[in-house]
């Protein structure tokens, strides 16, 4: 039944322009169709209705009867009379309206009923899947207004006959609906995503409806969680800078250090000075807790779409009075409505910040973590200490700092690299849960849509995208140890030394009694078949029961130890002495303290993973 019912709308629209015709749209036959067809389509949409199976379009075409009816029976002469000289222009301004009209008074646009008939639901609340549809029904309203224009033309411009009734009044229409509408609203969407930087998942041609089933036809948007995702055409990370001095404050100096290297990895850097932006202030009313977005309309709009969009992202800001500057802080305190919802992208970024002698970690931390907003996590933070123009202390340490992070930046992004889950974000996850969760009703409802849209709730795995590794475990082996410890222990206890069996030189780095002789004695165990022509500098910082500073330089297929530090190491690994130890002596796994937070990595990560094989016991 509700499958017929649906024909209904556009069979009544036929037999009112058929019956026109054969009765040249005379008063008297017209006003028994119109009021029938009237009282049918009505009656069609209030059962279609119930279930939500009447479309604007729909709803459009009925309301053109009402309206010729109400014409042709009060207004004759007047309405009556236009409605019979320009019946198709009628009809096409009307669906105008259908599709200029709401989003002019904050309505859902007329594509999304239609879009929805494609899509996941997790989609729907999406900023680029709203983005989509608000182009396309302007697309839509175009058409529709070039149809209206044309089904008047025949009329003014004293064209009669047939012919010209047919060409302005039904083919033309057609032609754009079905040349331009139709062929830009199957593709458009697919085209906007690999604009963004995103891959269109598109259904299969089982799933696809066909031509006839809708008027739009979408592809889904957007997935929860994006396994694969792939870099734009032209690569661009995106930085905001906070700086009231555009161009040539300290801060921008730093932004332009991150340019060459970038470039030379593949990637474009595109800044936004913030003080050249018309950002007012927040007024901390909650709108866009409730709605999504921001009651506003200025340059945060556009500035927070670019950087949803980058591949990357950087903050950077000066210290001022131990915090950022206030043009920062304006566009980050607008940027509430995106604060309470995890983005699935989880992109990169860097923060940067200056200061003339205080605060630049503190401020640069704070930068680090807000790059959560706009779907990002630090890859680093890059600060310095300027007291004047261009004055930055130790200038050639933080240009190689900087050259450092922004190749570090471009190959994160090029090997989609996660970092592992951290308190903050479990902090974050269960504050923030709980207090979208209470305030669903109210203030958060925007929030709590995305929550669930995003899965979000489902736990704290699914929230930061990975899983908890299980380990394989031998009881016999950790009993034995146990025994062990405790075997010593008492030995200790009774004044019996345990023997320590002397290594054999053979062993090389092995035989080491310290780090400090290990890092000497590694070049000993250099593997020179595995070189394969690198050109490398390894910086160890050792701390704990020691503390220096050292590098092993590998070129030419040799390699060699030095004290200090190097210019330009590849990789910089700071470990504890005995940590650094008991790896290479086999006791603790490599890996598994790396992702444990027991050493630190900067700089290369290929080149940690290349120790194994490059260097023997």
């Amino acid at each position: 039944m509700k499958k017929r019912l649906q024909y209904v709308p556009f069979i009544a629209i036929t037999a009112f322009f058929i019956v026109g015709k054969i009765f040249a749209f005379g008063t008297t036959p017209l006003k028994a169709t119109t009021l029938i067809l009237s009282v049918s389509g009505i009656g069609a949409l209030v059962y279609l209705r119930r279930s939500n199976a009447a479309s604007p379009i729909d709803k459009g075409m009925i309301a053109f009867l009402v309206l010729s009816a109400l014409a042709f029976w009060f207004w004759p002469d007047g309405a009556g009379r236009l409605m019979a000289v320009y019946p198709a222009a009628a009809l096409y301004a009307v669906l105008f309206l259908v599709a200029a009209v709401p989003p002019l008074i904050g309505r859902e646009v007329f594509t999304m009923y239609f879009a929805r008939k494609t899509t996941p639901q997790t989609v729907w609340q999406t900023d680029i899947f709203k983005t989509i549809n608000y182009h396309l029904t302007a697309l839509w309203a175009m058409l529709f207004f070039c149809s209206f224009v044309s089904g008047l033309l025949p009329g003014i411009a004293g064209f009669s006959g047939p012919v010209y009734a047919i060409t302005f009044e039904a083919l033309l229409p057609t032609a754009l609906m079905l040349g331009i509408g139709l062929p830009v609203t199957r593709r458009y969407p697919d085209y906007y995503q690999r604009k963004q930087g995103l891959a269109p998942v598109g259904l299969t041609e089982a799933q696809r409806p066909s031509d006839n089933q809708n008027f739009i036809s979408h592809q889904p948007i957007h997935p929860v969680k994006m396994e694969e995702p792939k870099m734009s055409e032209n690569p661009t990370i995106v930085a905001v800078n906070g700086s009231p001095h555009a161009g040539a404050g300290n801060t921008s100096m730093m932004i332009e250090m991150l340019r060459d290297p970038l470039s030379q990895e593949g990637f474009n850097l595109e800044i936004i000075n913030l003080c050249e932006k018309e950002i007012d202030y927040c007024y901390g009313c909650g709108f866009c807790l409730e709605k999504g977005k921001c009651w506003i309309d200025d340059d945060h709009r556009s500035i927070a779409k670019r950087l949803l969009a980058a591949d990357g992202v950087v903050m950077a800001s000066p210290v001022y009075i131990f915090s950022v500057t206030a043009q920062m802080k304006a566009f980050l305190d607008r940027s509430l409505a995106y604060g309470h919802k995890p983005r699935s992208a989880w992109k990169p970024g860097l923060a940067v910040c200056v200061s003339a002698g205080l605060g630049e970690t503190e401020v640069g931390d704070y930068l680090a973590d807000i790059l959560r907003i706009y779907g990002g996590f630090a890859v680093g933070t890059l600060t310095a200490i300027s007291v004047g123009p261009g004055e930055f202390m130790g200038v050639e340490t933080v240009t190689t700092r900087a050259q450092d992070l922004a190749r570090d930046l471009a190959r994160a992004i090029k090997e989609k690299r996660r970092y592992p889950a951290t308190d903050r974000d479990l902090r974050f996850y269960q504050f923030m849960g709980d207090l979208v969760k209470s305030h669903k009703d109210t203030v958060m409802k925007h929030d709590f849509k995305h929550w669930q849209a995003q899965g979000l709730f489902d736990g704290f795995e699914k929230y930061v995208q990975q899983t908890t590794h299980k380990p394989q475990f031998n009881p016999e082996a950790r009993d034995a140890w146990i025994k062990g410890l405790i075997a010593q222990h008492k030995k200790k206890k009774k004044g019996k030394k345990t023997s320590v069996q002397p290594q054999p030189a053979d062993q090389g780095p092995q035989a080491a009694r310290n780090c400090a002789e290990l890092l000497q004695m590694m070049p000993l165990g250099f593997n020179a078949a595995e070189n394969n022509g690198l050109e490398a500098i390894y910086q160890f910082v050792i701390s704990g029961e020691e503390n220096f500073t050292a590098h092993l330089k590998i070129s030419g297929g040799k390699c060699s130890y030095h004290d200090g530090s190097a210019k330009n190491p590849g990789v910089i690994i700071k470990t504890p002495a005995d940590v650094w130890l008991a790896i290479s002596k086999g006791e603790l796994d490599g890996q598994q303290a790396f992702m444990s937070e027991q050493y630190q990595v900067e700089g290369d990560l290929s080149l940690l993973m290349k120790l194994r094989s490059l260097f023997s016991g």
